[in-house]
């Protein structure tokens, strides 16, 4: 499905022809993402330093944390004492002198700032002119967003009574949900959708052609209190008409975070983007319970835009300071759509994690997948990959494997079809989801 692709995050500002910009957000609960054109787009700062080639590195992360936020990495060991006084070694000082050290001599430098759009981030670099020395200094900051962006405002208000009210949304947007195990019986949800950027209605703001869309997504419970919500805002500014007609021709992918507990909700989410016309979908979100101690499968989500992680390093910087966790398999970043049909020749992945909790040393539990996929209406299997191993994808020590699988699409006709997953492992534990999607 075409789409405007490009970085994904909040805070994300671009350029086009002249000085217009798209996508700057305002924020949000959730922390989620506007993914505006690539014609627009424009990468912002790296504030973390590069991210290793392959995201199983754990150890090479750490390290990347440590040096982007001026700290130093302790490792492969359980026992702290122990570690300290290997670091303290490479400067002939016990580890607890190394710490002393660390909060005794240091120097705090400060500067204002320019005012920057909320949710922006800013590389910083610190330099001595001595030579001989280290220097550990943090490498950059973000104008932090206020968790619930339009929380209080009339904005907020309106597309609360439209969520409640039995009216129907006038924009038709493609929505689709996604979950994944955070801990025992609770769980991260990814919100995608693919909003008509027709929808966007735009006018004249001290010299900008200016648009903006409100967001406010809602998990009621059975009885119809409130499991989570978040609220957000995305804004656009262009130079003239000429980068308005380009923005429109194709959708806008705005994707979304949110922690629940596990269990069964009816999610809504209702947008506005100028004008008196609105967006409202609604869909069923069923969380199996998990107790984080057996083998598990978390929900599927489905995508045509993936990524190699060294290619989109700076735009990790961005999803992880802001909190959000990005769906990362074998090396490529893999980003949600809100379809569900897609077109034969399109590259379809499903992204799924696996739980193992025995994974808690360097022998991997052996683990693997098997796809199926039945004929919407009938059941009737149109195709089966059989149990495929799949215990390359664990990293050790940790009791999650992300998993990225292409879908065979090109070998369905067009019509409606149920995706199976159904995993296992060595012990004997096994875990099953499903999903609906079409082929034109």
């Amino acid at each position: 499905m075409g789409g405007n692709t490009g970085r994904s995050g909040v805070g994300n500002t671009g350029t086009s022809g002249g000085s217009g910009t798209s996508g700057g957000r305002g924020g949000g609960g959730g922390m989620g993402g506007m993914i505006p054109g690539q014609q627009y787009g424009n990468r912002g700062p790296s504030i973390i330093p590069p991210m290793p080639p392959f995201i199983g590195a754990n150890q090479s992360i750490l390290y990347a944390l440590a040096d982007g936020t001026g700290g130093f990495v302790i490792l492969n060991t359980n026992d702290l004492l122990s570690g300290l006084e290997k670091i303290g070694k490479e400067q002939n000082l016990s580890g607890l002198e190394k710490i002393g050290k660390e909060q005794n001599e240091f120097y705090l430098i400060g500067y204002t700032p320019p005012e920057t759009p909320e949710g922006s981030c800013h590389t910083l670099k610190v330099k001595v002119d001595r030579g001989g020395l280290t220097v550990r200094a943090r490498t950059g900051y973000c104008n932090v967003r206020k968790p619930d962006l339009l929380s209080g405002k009339p904005a907020e208000k309106d597309l609360q009574t439209r969520a409640d009210a039995e009216e129907a949304g006038t924009i038709p947007t493609p929505l689709q949900l996604s979950y994944f195990y955070t801990g025992a019986n609770t769980a991260r949800v990814e919100v995608a959708m693919e909003i008509p950027a027709t929808a966007v209605k735009f006018d004249k703001v001290k010299g900008k052609q200016h648009g903006e869309v409100n967001i406010l997504g809602i998990a009621y419970k059975p009885d119809a209190t409130v499991g989570a919500r978040f609220s957000d805002t995305v804004k656009f500014d262009f130079d003239d008409k000429k980068q308005i007609d380009e923005f429109v021709k194709t959708p806008l992918h705005y994707d979304n975070q949110f922690d629940v507990a596990t269990g069964k909700y009816t999610f809504k989410v209702v947008f506005r983007a100028g004008g008196e016309e609105f967006g409202k979908m609604e869909k069923p979100l069923d969380i199996t319970s998990y107790d984080g101690k057996t083998f598990s499968v978390s929900g599927i989500a489905l995508s045509t835009q993936l990524n190699k992680v060294d290619k989109v390093v700076e735009g990790l910087d961005q999803l992880l300071l802001e909190g959000r966790t990005p769906l990362i398999a074998a090396g490529m970043q893999i980003t949600p759509t809100g379809n569900s049909a897609f077109k034969k020749t399109e590259t379809l992945v499903c992204y799924l994690e696996l739980y193992e909790p025995a994974n808690i040393d360097s022998n991997p539990v052996k683990v693997g997948v098997q796809l199926r996929i039945v004929d919407g209406k009938t059941g009737e299997q149109k195709l089966d990959s059989g149990l495929v191993e799949m215990t390359r994808f664990a990293q050790a020590g940790s009791p999650v494997v992300p998993i990225g699988l292409k879908v065979p699409i090109d070998q369905l006709t067009p019509g409606g079809y149920k995706l199976e997953v159904i995993a296992r492992d060595e012990k004997g534990g096994a875990a099953g989801r499903t999903i609906d999607f079409q082929v034109m």
